[in-house]
């Protein structure tokens, strides 16, 4: 084996096993958390993305609807949210007529609820809140509530348990929830606009990577001093005494004997 090779080889190696060090102590590659559904569903829309998601999230954007009356009375109707994942439902004439109206319009603003109020013990929020509106059109002013009860289907990235509802943000009350078919689809009755949410009691996804810069800082000064001990010191002693060993040998083979040190006398 030739100097180059072996130099080639050596200093291949070294940067190998550093960058391996490097990638064990600097970096992290936690598994996403799967949702309970068949592949290929739609990601979930955060306003504010937990630490698995990040920048792959896109937010939602406020959005509405609007449904006309006919002979003064509101059809069979459905609303949607931009990001379809709050749904309002109602049977015809559950929308009250006002004279002069012309249609309902029913907004969706998503909202984050940890700018909300506190939910009930034991519970987090389970994905976005959501603020519903309903106005009369021309005019803007509110439809306090409706004549018949509709329902409201919510899509959350976790487990559902419970469906919330709040008149102003101020305090939740739990309303009775269906589970819809899946584990993430919940309904409930709708009667007035306000605050909806749904809680879970299920524990946050962890990050595991949450205050460990100390760490990675001191990883990074570990890694950094062994790679300049291995090229400052290791690999030029090992370089050193392959040099020599390919002397003795090109020396062995033109028959001649090695060099030797000339040792001083003492006079």
């Amino acid at each position: 084996m030739s100097g180059r090779t072996l130099r080639a080889g050596l200093l291949l190696a070294a940067l190998y096993a550093v960058a391996a060090m490097a990638t064990g102590l600097l970096t992290a590659h936690p598994g996403r958390p799967l949702f309970d559904s068949v592949g290929g569903a739609t990601p979930y829309k955060w306003v504010d993305p937990p630490w698995y998601v990040g920048a792959a999230n896109i937010k939602p954007e406020r959005s509405s609807t609007e449904v006309a009356f006919e002979n003064n009375t509101s059809p069979l109707a459905g609303f949607t949210s931009e990001d379809a994942q709050i749904i309002l439902n109602f049977p015809q004439g559950a929308l009250p007529y006002k004279e002069g109206a012309t249609a309902v319009r029913t907004s969706f603003t998503p909202l984050d609820p940890k700018k909300l109020a506190k939910l009930p013990d034991g519970m987090r929020p389970d994905g976005n809140a959501y603020r519903v509106e309903m106005t009369y059109q021309p005019s803007g002013d509110p439809v306090p509530q409706v004549t018949r009860s509709g329902n409201v289907v919510m899509v959350v990235p976790d487990e559902a348990e419970k469906m919330l509802f709040s008149l102003d943000g101020k305090s939740w009350d739990e309303i009775p929830t269906s589970m819809l078919g899946d584990p993430n689809t919940v309904g409930s009755a709708f009667n007035k606009p306000g605050y909806y949410l749904v809680g879970t009691t299920l524990p946050e996804f962890a990050n595991p990577n949450k205050g460990n810069g100390v760490k990675k800082t001191v990883g990074l000064v570990l890694v950094v001093v062994a790679l300049a001990l291995l090229l400052g010191f290791v690999l030029p002693t090992i370089l050193r005494r392959s040099r020599a060993a390919q002397a003795q040998q090109a020396q062995a083979a033109r028959g001649q004997a090695p060099r030797k040190r000339p040792v001083k006398r003492k006079r």
